[in-house]
Formats: structure tokens, C-alpha cells, sequence
């Protein structure tokens, strides 16, 4: 090795320390991608306060009810968080939802091993925004607070599924057979056909795991929404809650086919997941607003599903599936402002009208 690497390698292999970097917040305005994910963030987190109220009144396992507890107070501390941000740069406090979208007092809906499942699944849905919204943003103080929804949610998530696991009710993956050597693809039809047509290969290890992941949110958003449509007061909620239990139940079908096709079995049980209640616990207000966030996790995690399916049959009936939910959650969303329930997102100004 020449006199010249060697410096070379010196240089390039020395740690550069990294000092504290001093600047004042008042001087640096927040960008669009921070406003508009601290916007979401709040309506989230004031919506998980409300759920989370209930669900905590009504646990009774200790095990459990640690969990919701803890979750509870995240999300509690979040919305502090966030109000202590936006008054920072004066920033109107968003509406989003409080104690008049909750009835703690209402009889129990949905058993306690469903409320740590669903509560489970939203901690899983709001790390994969929490995930984007940390690498849009540059204030220092906004940076911390996605970074510690990170944390938090990771901890919730780990400590649901330790409970879940050891009262075995925890959904797993099917398990396959471990290869015994390396092997790579030789024929083109392995991509197989968009129209279902010839021999399809076996599903790989993940695409099985999308599909469990989306039947299990499915499972629980159907349960989720029966309990619902037999609560709220509002018929347009109940139709259109009603409609976003059949589309599950369709698209549950359709999922649950291609794991039957390879006698891969995936048994579901909440047991008696939803009681005879005709009383709500939330607002129709929430319900229905929950319901149209709930859809777009959803399109979320067929995209995600999308993007590593190999299988054109599967890429073909996801991406169906999706177009479904965007006509539906626009169904949705045009139904909140009849109401008069759906809250404008930050925006930027429209210059053409103001020049008029």
C-alpha cells in the first residue's frame, strides 16, 4: 500500500465529533411538510385520547389495562406536545375532537382483547406516518416529537404484542419451510399473469406476509365497524358505516382465497368481540371520521403490499381493491362536509383570489 493510501484511509477512518449545533426556533419558520404533519398528528392523537378514555374505564384485565394505561397517557402527553409547538409560532389550536365526542359512561362495545388488538393496530398504522413525517422535518422541537411518537408507538406495540402472545391471541404468520439451499429464478413466468390465466407459483414469504397483515386489519376494522352500525344515531353514518362492513367482508373473501389456494391456514378468533349495546361511546361525528382515516390506512397498506408483490394475479386484485376504497373514503369524506364535520387542513394561500 503506497504512502499516499495510507493517508488516505487515515483520514477517511478518523470519528468526527459532533458539537451542538446552536440556533434559535424563533428564527425558523415551520415548513408546509411539518405544519400539515403536526395537523394530522393532533387530529390522531386528540381522537386516540377519546378512544382510549373509554377503552381504559372499561379494562378490567391487569395485564390489559396496563397497556391501554400507558397508551392513554402517550397519546395524552402528545396533545400537550403539539399545542406547546404550534403556540410557539402562533398557530391556531385545530378542533379536531375532545370530551364531547366521548361517553366513558356508555355500556361496554367491544370486548377488552379486541380494544388491545385495535389499539395495537393503530400504534402499527401511525408508525409508518410518524416514520415519513420525521424525515419532512427540520425544527429541531418538531424532529424530537416525531422521533419520540416513534419510540412510543414502537413501545406500545411491543408491549400489546406480549400480552397478546401470552394469553394466545395473538395472530402469527403461517410458517413455511425453511429452504435448504439458496436458489434463484430462471423463468419469466414467475411474475404470472394479470387475468388469473396458466399456473401461478407458490406465494413467497412476503407476500404471505401482506396478506396477513391486511386480513388482520380487515378483521378488525369489520368488527370495529359492526359495533359501530349498531350504535350510531345518524342513518346516513349507519348506511355508510354499514357499506364499509360489506366492502370488508368482499375484500376479506378475496384475500383470504389466495392463503386457501396454498392451504396455508390463518384462524382469526376475537371471540364475542362486540356486545348487545345499543349505547355509543363515541360521537357520530368521530365514528364517521374514524371510519374514512381508518379506510386510508388501509389504501396505505395495499400500497406497501404493492410495492414488493411479485404475483400479477395478487398486484391486479390489491390494486382493484384500492381503487374501491378511494371511491368509498371520497363517499366518505363528501358526507363529513354535509355535516358540516370535516376540518380544512392548513393550505396554502390562493394567490388568484387574492390578486382578484
Amino acid at each position: 500500500m503506497s504512502e499516499l493510501q495510507q493517508q488516505y484511509n487515515q483520514v477517511n477512518t478518523e470519528q468526527v465529533p459532533f458539537g451542538v449545533v446552536q440556533h434559535n426556533l424563533s428564527d425558523i419558520m415551520p415548513s408546509a411538510s411539518e405544519i400539515g404533519n403536526l395537523w394530522a398528528s393532533y387530529q390522531a392523537e386528540t381522537m386516540s385520547v377519546c378512544f382510549l378514555k373509554y377503552y381504559v374505564a372499561k379494562s378490567k384485565d391487569p395485564d390489559i389495562h396496563a397497556v391501554l394505561q400507558r397508551a392513554l397517557d402517550i397519546s395524552s402527553q402528545r396533545v400537550i406536545t403539539i399545542e406547546n409547538i404550534y403556540n410557539s409560532f402562533n398557530h391556531p389550536i385545530p378542533e379536531a375532537y375532545g370530551q364531547r365526542d366521548v361517553d366513558i359512561n356508555a355500556k361496554q362495545l367491544f370486548n377488552e382483547t379486541f380494544e388491545l388488538q385495535y389499539t395495537r393496530l393503530m400504534h402499527k398504522f401511525v408508525l409508518i406516518n410518524y416514520c415519513s413525517a420525521l424525515t419532512v422535518s427540520s425544527r429541531s422541537d418538531i424532529r424530537a416529537y416525531f422521533l419520540e411518537c416513534i419510540t412510543t408507538s414502537c413501545e406500545i406495540h411491543q408491549k400489546a404484542t406480549e400480552v397478546l402472545l401470552a394469553k394466545g391471541l395473538l395472530l402469527k404468520s403461517p410458517s413455511i419451510a425453511i429452504p435448504d439451499r439458496v436458489d434463484f429464478i430462471h423463468d419469466k413466468d414467475y411474475f404470472g399473469s394479470y387475468l388469473n390465466l396458466g399456473n401461478k407459483r407458490p406465494l413467497n414469504s412476503l407476500e404471505i406476509s401482506h396478506l396477513v397483515s391486511l386480513i388482520e386489519a380487515k378483521e378488525l376494522l369489520k368488527t370495529l365497524n359492526l359495533g359501530y352500525s349498531q350504535v350510531v344515531k345518524s342513518e346516513v353514518v349507519k348506511k355508510f358505516v354499514s357499506q364499509a362492513k360489506q366492502i370488508a367482508d368482499k375484500q376479506l373473501s378475496g384475500l383470504a382465497s389466495f392463503l386457501d389456494d396454498e392451504d396455508l391456514p390463518l384462524t382469526i378468533a376475537f371471540g364475542n368481540a362486540v356486545s348487545n349495546s345499543t349505547e355509543s361511546p363515541q360521537s357520530d361525528k368521530m365514528v364517521m371520521s374514524h371510519v374514512t382515516v381508518a379506510i386510508s390506512f388501509i389504501i396505505a397498506q395495499y400500497g406497501l403490499a404493492l410495492s414488493s408483490t411479485s404475483r400479477r394475479d395478487l398486484v391486479a386484485v390489491f390494486t382493484k381493491y384500492v381503487i374501491e376504497l378511494q371511491s368509498f373514503a371520497k363517499d366518505g369524506a363528501e358526507l363529513m362536509i354535509e355535516c358540516g364535520w370535516l376540518e380544512r387542513m392548513p393550505e396554502t394561500p390562493d394567490r388568484k383570489k387574492l390578486l382578484s
